[in-house]
């Protein structure tokens, strides 16, 4: 079970999270512009720009998806259960809690 001190750690830390992935997520979004078709940039320098957006978007899907946890996990900060593993029940451990707030489970079921 979590203590006061800790959930509150948390609360901190997912919040600190949810500003990085927004600060992210605004720099993904600037590298996604396209580029004109009518730029002189060249061939090459056309296509690096074309491989980086679609890096890019998938970066910003996952950051997407991750700040959507990161937000759900702080609505449930306060549940008398946060911190039980989704999967087995048991109680994560604090450590690894800080290492990955929006996951919700254990590392024995990670694995599984």
């Amino acid at each position: 079970m979590l203590k006061p001190k800790e959930r509150e750690e948390l609360r901190r830390l997912i919040v600190e999270q949810i500003a990085n992935m927004e600060e992210s997520i605004r720099s993904l979004q600037e590298i996604m512009i396209p580029v004109s078709p009518d730029a002189a940039i060249g061939r090459i320098s056309r296509m690096d720009s074309l491989v980086n957006q679609g890096t890019a978007e998938l970066a910003l899907n996952d950051a997407q998806k991750r700040i959507g946890r990161l937000r759900d996990k702080l609505t449930k900060i306060d549940d008398p259960d946060f911190g039980k593993c989704a999967g087995c029940g048991e109680w994560i451990p604090i450590d690894r809690l800080r290492a990955a707030p929006d996951k919700g489970v254990c590392m024995a079921c990670m694995k599984k």
